[in-house]
């Protein structure tokens, strides 16, 4: 099928284990695109994400944090000869080295089509002039496109698609039932620090039962200066098991239907997609979610609210101690006691998955953008 590929879609090589953000969210797209709808992209040539569509260019795995030589292998694709008249879409954040890289691939192809999807929006603002080159930005969140118009981007070159993610078949039954809180995004002091009240509030006879599960990948630092205080902190609850304290979990569709409430105390979504795609999987399986309530995430309880849905609960926002460092624990506490409450934000979270958040519905705005470009 190589000569029906009609877009290049660049970035990680498409090939198991998918576990970063832009890599399972640039895969769901390409599996829930039209048939018709054929691409080129980097991946496992004998297992392809749709069996006799699309062209599967060989590559290896690269891990999380590609170096130099990495990226330059990937942008060596873009002048492959049997691929330099398809328009290009790719899934990188912006930097310099992507700006520059581009810039020079332009040159020998100036009519050649040019969309970027910005993952994470983190500091996307400080390259609004690279990206302004770009035929379209698209970005994950609202808040990243009003920052990029901020800084200047023209508007008709940038658009908002929201991430999407595949509706499970089944939801969990009873999300009360497994006890469980569970917190799976970046682990850094500040994130510490808000985990300690909650996990002290487990130790109330109300709540015999519960655990805290903290799942999140080592990254650096920070990740590492944030459980060195958890395990001091914590010694009891961690001996007791009345929270665990994970590092790159193997099953998360086990962990997240084993969740009675997700999590999110992170005040950013650095290193993530702009609305963490851990969260929305967890809603599209009946799990609630309760986070802080700035942005980006906060995204999500205001596309809740304009569906008429209670997802769960938008936690007060600010730095540990400058409001009741409890407010966040009793908020929770409240509601772990209501397993009504706790039902209805997971059929909430799962319907607003299947409303504004689906794998199907970014796929169809991505082949309206396509075809838009020509």
């Amino acid at each position: 099928m190589a000569a029906d590929a009609r877009w290049l879609l660049l970035c990680k090589p498409l090939r198991a284990p998918m576990r970063d953000g832009t890599t399972v969210l640039a895969a769901a797209l390409v599996r829930g695109l039209p048939r018709e709808l054929e691409v080129a992209y980097l991946g496992d040539p004998d297992a392809p994400l749709r069996r006799g569509l699309d062209r599967v260019i060989p590559a290896p795995a690269i891990g999380y944090a590609p170096g130099l030589r990495d990226r330059a292998r990937l942008f060596t694709t873009l002048v492959d000869p049997r691929l330099r008249k398809l328009p290009v879409h790719l899934f990188f954040s912006p930097s310099k080295m992507v700006s520059g890289l581009l810039a020079a691939v332009r040159k020998t192809t100036p009519s050649r089509k040019f969309v970027q999807t910005v993952p994470c929006s983190d500091g996307a603002e400080h390259h609004a002039r690279a990206l302004g080159s770009l035929d379209l930005v698209v970005v994950t969140s609202e808040h990243a496109r009003g920052k990029l118009l901020a800084a200047g981007l023209d508007a008709d070159k940038l658009v908002c698609v929201h991430p999407g993610v595949d509706v499970a078949p089944r939801p969990v039954d009873d999300p009360a039932a497994s006890r469980r809180l569970l917190y799976a995004g970046d682990l850094d002091p500040a994130v510490a620090r808000r985990l300690l009240p909650i996990a002290a509030l487990l130790r109330r006879p109300e709540l015999e039962g519960w655990r805290l599960t903290i799942a999140c990948r080592p990254k650096g630092d920070h990740d590492a200066q944030a459980r060195a205080l958890l395990r001091t902190e914590l010694v009891d609850e961690l001996g007791s098991g009345r929270v665990e304290l994970m590092a790159e979990v193997e099953d998360m569709d086990e962990l997240l239907r084993s969740t009675s409430l997700q999590l999110y105390v992170a005040d950013h979504a650095r290193r993530k997609v702009d609305l963490p795609l851990v969260l929305l999987e967890g809603m599209a399986r009946g799990v609630g979610l309760a986070a802080l309530g700035v942005p980006p995430v906060a995204e999500i309880f205001a596309v809740a609210r304009e569906e008429g849905l209670r997802i769960g609960l938008e936690l007060a926002p600010g730095e540990p101690g400058a409001d009741d460092p409890h407010a966040h624990a009793l908020a929770l506490g409240a509601a772990l006691v209501d397993r009504a409450a706790l039902l209805g934000f997971g059929a909430d979270a799962r319907r607003l998955v299947e409303r504004r958040f689906s794998t199907d519905g970014m796929a169809r705005a991505y082949a309206q953008l396509y075809a838009t470009l020509g």
